[in-house]
């Protein structure tokens, strides 16, 4: 063989060296990424209208209707973090494949975390969701988009949360909810806003003939 073709072969053979160690370098710290810890900060605070979503609806149910009396036909509830953690667990899609719910409110959007079983590894998916209420064929919805979605501390492309957002549309439906007490199931179709506010999320009904006042989710 010339000189040449044995240059070219220890070329070859180099880069070939050194790009199985860039793959296995890179393929180590996105595992490393992807199980580590999220920083998520302290855990789901309160205060906590229930142990259960039947709990939650009856406390809210009786908040409402007495702010309907007060308020002149407006009322507006918030769900805290540690209502939240408790109606996802409760509409949790998946419960042989999601573990260890919890909701939180970070910057202004929903933070859902949940242990997920990857072989031998358990890493923590985290959601970052922002809601809107849009009208639907039954009256108003809650409609998320997540515009983060990562692994332990590894995002994950935009592609990978397509079916992740009807999982949690779900999983955020009030119908549920309101239809637990039947303080709370006339009101359903009177739903006039939804927000994420410091510490939960803020909902606002009026009583059937009074108008909407969206602005009073804050």
């Amino acid at each position: 063989m010339s000189r040449a073709g044995e240059a070219g072969v220890v070329r070859g053979c180099c880069l070939g060296v050194i790009l199985l160690v860039v793959i296995l370098g890179l393929s180590g710290f996105l595992a490393d990424r992807a199980l580590a810890a999220p920083a998520l900060g302290p855990p789901p605070a309160g205060p906590s209208h229930g142990t259960n979503e039947t709990e939650i609806a009856v406390t809210l149910a009786g908040q409402i209707a007495a702010e309907l009396i007060t308020d002149g036909g407006q009322g507006v509830v918030t769900l805290s973090e540690q209502d939240l953690t408790v109606l996802a667990v409760a509409n949790n899609p998946h419960p042989d494949e999601y573990h260890d719910i919890e909701v939180r409110v970070r910057s202004g959007l929903l933070v859902a975390s949940a242990r997920i079983d990857a072989g031998p590894f358990s890493p923590t998916v985290v959601a970052r969701i922002s809601i809107t209420l849009q009208p639907g064929p039954h009256g108003p919805v809650i409609a998320a988009q997540v515009p983060e979605l990562d692994v332990g501390m590894l995002g994950l492309p935009g592609f990978v949360d397509a079916g992740l957002v009807s999982q949690i549309d779900t999983a955020l439906s009030l119908d549920r909810l309101f239809a637990i007490d039947p303080r709370l199931s006339p009101l359903r179709d009177d739903i006039e806003c939804v927000a994420v506010v410091p510490g939960g999320v803020s909902v606002g009904v009026h009583a059937p003939g009074f108008p909407a006042v969206g602005s009073v989710c804050g």
